[in-house]
């Protein structure tokens, strides 16, 4: 019987385990650029992150995140990658291996947005956004899992209401 409750107990705690994890990308930025000049890390729960979208008058979009568990954000100038002779290019290269795959790639004038997805037990995705500039780099990872049907709805509503 004590045999059997350990067993529940593991198979417990090691199948939760990755719902508590983090990306390594992620990670890996965090561990080479946080406490470095001019680089700012910031992170808020989901519950904070809907909070704020309800306070910011954007129920709709609320909606499609309810499912977010949780948002971490660093922000780092490209001069911080050349000064410990990495690059934006090589990070991305360290996405591919931890098995996040790209969504989007926008291009708007000197800036460029790459969401990617690493899927994960649905609903425990894990979102990264790229949001590169000339002189800066920001990540932005969110944990859980967005209704995309909701954020398309949304996107057409907008385009509606701008060509009226």
């Amino acid at each position: 019987m004590k045999t059997l409750k350990t067993v529940i107990i593991a198979i417990a705690i090691f199948a939760t385990a990755p719902l508590f994890s983090q990306s390594k990308s992620f990670e890996t930025l965090y561990d080479h650029f946080s406490g470095t000049n001019d680089v700012n890390c910031f992170s808020v729960s989901g519950f904070l992150c809907r909070a704020g979208l309800w306070v910011a008058g954007e129920p709709e979009f609320k909606e499609a995140i309810e499912k977010v568990n949780s948002l971490r954000l660093i922000s780092i100038p490209t001069s911080n990658f050349a000064a410990q002779g990495l690059s934006v290019r090589g990070f991305k290269k360290v996405l591919s291996k931890d098995d996040f795959e790209s969504l989007a790639s926008i291009r708007e004038e000197n800036t460029r947005i790459e969401v990617y997805l690493q899927q994960g037990s649905n609903p425990k995705n894990c979102y990264l956004v790229l949001v590169e500039e000339a002189d800066q780099l920001t990540a932005i990872e969110m944990k859980g899992y967005i209704d995309v049907d909701k954020l398309r709805k949304l996107a057409v509503e907008n385009k509606d209401q701008k060509t009226l």
